[in-house]
């Protein structure tokens, strides 16, 4: 009995493609972009995660609060290595485990609060003139900033 072939056929501009049948440079600029994309949704949702960590201070239950945070840290250190910032998976990991642990909410906000500006700078750091898209929290602060 003759061996049957295989094939996949390419979904058009998806990612099951084989990528031994796609020229280098559409895998590069595909990558680029995905990169782009990565970056944007970072920089939005590290706005979100600065927004969440100052509930943290408001008085009620912050389990929902909790958990938004800790989505967003698992996320992050879940993508951010495949777009090259390695350097950002074990302080988004550390911030998931703190979420997890149920350490005190003040202790969660100052983590958050610290992790933050950690993420803008390598984020910044590897784009220099990435555009910072604004976030849910760019309305004026309390601190009248």
């Amino acid at each position: 009995m003759a061996e049957r072939k295989r094939y996949r056929r390419p979904i058009p501009g998806g990612l099951g493609m084989n990528p031994s049948n796609v020229p280098a440079t559409s895998m590069e600029a595909r990558m680029a972009a995905l990169k782009g994309r990565f970056i944007e949704d970072t920089l939005l949702q590290t706005s979100e995660l600065e927004r969440l960590a100052g509930r943290l201070a408001e008085p009620g239950d912050k389990a929902e609060v909790r958990q938004e945070i800790g989505q967003i840290a698992h996320r992050l250190a879940g993508r951010a290595g495949i777009f090259d910032f390695s350097a950002l998976t074990p302080r988004a990991s550390e911030l998931e485990h703190f979420v997890l642990s149920h350490r005190s909410d003040a202790d969660l906000r100052d983590l958050a609060e610290t992790i933050v500006p950690e993420i803008r700078r390598v984020i910044l750091g590897d784009e220099a003139g990435c555009h910072v898209p604004e976030g849910p929290s760019d309305g004026p602060r309390s601190d009248g900033s």
